[in-house]
């Protein structure tokens, strides 16, 4: 559904088979990645609501049924949101956190209608002063999420069963800006999709933007997955 490198001058194009997503960029610099390339990253101030990355909304990133949202992760001293559904009021959708001082991640899903929350937290998952591989996913079928870091599935837990999600806002990354809790470090490679991938999928989209292989992947990602809509349209 969306794929942003958030790294160097094109980081904020959305290059997922769609390609639609807009994003909004403030008080971002570049900074080095999860795979050594001098500009691999953004890296967030920390200071105020002035640093982060908005992607506007879109029926795109409404993904009410099943989910999954991943991203790169330099965990210094700093804790805050990674990735966070803004809803109208004081309200908040999906949303998925670090920890510095628990060396944690902590997910929020929200149910669209009730705006019930449930919370998904596991702690001393994260490496210190490190990139992370870090993200959730939610199952529509089974009412089950879980959260993954680099290389393992650290918690799963049965939510609700069929549980439309609150995902039909703007997203900001790297900042809360209602409650001002603001993200200091490095993200890059966001991805976010309409299903919640396997264990298997997660470690191959793990190095979906790696430099040395970032455009052959994605020509590829997009190459198939023109081939299945074709598919799916003649059916």
């Amino acid at each position: 559904m969306a794929l942003f490198s958030l790294s160097g001058t094109n980081g904020t194009e959305d290059m997922s088979p769609n390609g639609a997503i807009k994003a909004d960029s403030n008080n971002i610099k570049f900074a080095p990645g999860p795979y050594g390339n001098p500009n691999g990253s953004f890296y967030f101030s920390g200071i105020n609501s002035s640093s982060y990355v908005k992607l506007r909304k879109s029926a795109q990133l409404d993904t009410r049924f099943s989910i999954g949202v991943f991203a790169w992760v330099h965990l210094d001293n700093s804790s805050g949101p990674i990735y966070m559904h803004e809803l109208p009021n004081k309200y908040y959708g999906l949303s998925l956190w670090v920890s510095h001082s628990t060396l944690g991640v902590k997910v929020r899903y929200v149910d669209r209608t009730t705006l019930s929350r449930y919370i998904l937290l596991k702690a001393n998952v994260l490496e210190e002063y490190s990139w992370n591989f870090v993200g959730t996913t939610y199952d529509y079928h089974t009412g089950v999420a879980s959260i993954f870091v680099n290389n393992n599935t650290v918690m799963r837990k049965y939510t609700k069963s069929k549980m439309e999600l609150a995902t039909y806002s703007i997203v900001r990354i790297g900042a809360m800006k209602k409650r001002k809790v603001f993200f200091r470090g490095r993200i890059s490679c966001l991805q976010v999709y309409d299903q919640a991938l396997s264990v298997d999928q997660i470690i191959k989209v793990k190095a979906r933007c790696n430099q040395s292989g970032k455009y052959v992947i994605l020509r590829e990602f997009r190459a198939t997955s023109s081939s299945l809509a074709k598919k799916i349209n003649k059916k």
